[in-house]
């Protein structure tokens, strides 16, 4: 398992071992917190399964969606190499499966072996190019937007005309950076034309249309 998993690829199997045995699988039902802000972590989080939110607090305790995790990846690794706390809380959003290695014994490893110094460093490289790719999409597009590229991506992972929405729409504006009143206007702007929206249920009428509404961009919806 931890040679699948992104940083563990170039060990050799002796290297490997010596993880293994230090290593915890564990499940976690929907709403687990895993972490809170100013934590300091005492091991690194690799998600094999599930969704978890990272969210973000505002002083009124205003609380939003931050980024999306889906597997395989790392929860917050420049927390867990750095000994420094973590920023934002970690939250299971439906049932998910974790892999727990303590944090001195993945920086000891990391010291020693320099695949895994050189995986965990894509690792950090894939999450801050993928939140570079965040702030432009909301800092570049309207709403509408934003939300066009949404659905389009959806409809990729999912196949088909009709996607289904993954969570509920408060959640999908935070993602989006919108309240929940300018996600409901953009849905109703592309209604017009290009979907057909009944509760989680979004059918893509004219996907030419949505294309037009959000104009797609490889240098902010591509996954590399």
């Amino acid at each position: 398992m931890l040679a699948g998993l992104p940083p563990f690829g170039g060990l050799g199997e002796e290297a490997l071992d010596r993880l293994a045995g230090q290593v915890a699988l564990f499940g976690v039902p929907r709403g687990t917190v895993l972490f809170e802000p100013g934590e300091r972590p005492t091991a690194q989080l690799f998600l094999l399964a599930g969704v978890v939110h990272l969210l973000g607090r505002s002083s009124a305790g205003q609380e939003t969606l931050i980024e999306v995790l889906s597997p395989p990846d790392l929860l917050l690794p420049a927390a867990v190499l750095e000994g420094a706390p973590y920023l934002l809380r970690a939250r299971a959003v439906v049932e998910s499966r974790l892999l727990l290695l303590p944090a001195a014994a993945l920086r000891k490893a990391m010291a020693e072996e320099p695949a895994l110094a050189l995986g965990l460093l894509s690792c950090l490289a894939q999450q801050f190019r993928r939140m570079t790719r965040q702030v432009k999409n909301l800092k570049l597009r309207t709403t509408t937007e934003r939300l066009a590229c949404y659905l389009l991506a959806l409809a990729e992972r999912q196949g088909g005309k009709a996607v289904t929405l993954p969570y509920d729409k408060g959640a999908i504006a935070a993602e989006l950076g919108m309240a929940r009143e300018s996600l409901s206007r953009a849905f109703a702007v592309l209604a017009d034309d290009a979907i057909e929206v009944a509760g989680a249920s979004v059918r893509i009428r004219d996907r030419a249309a949505l294309r037009r509404c959000c104009r797609p961009d490889p240098l902010i919806d591509g996954a590399g």
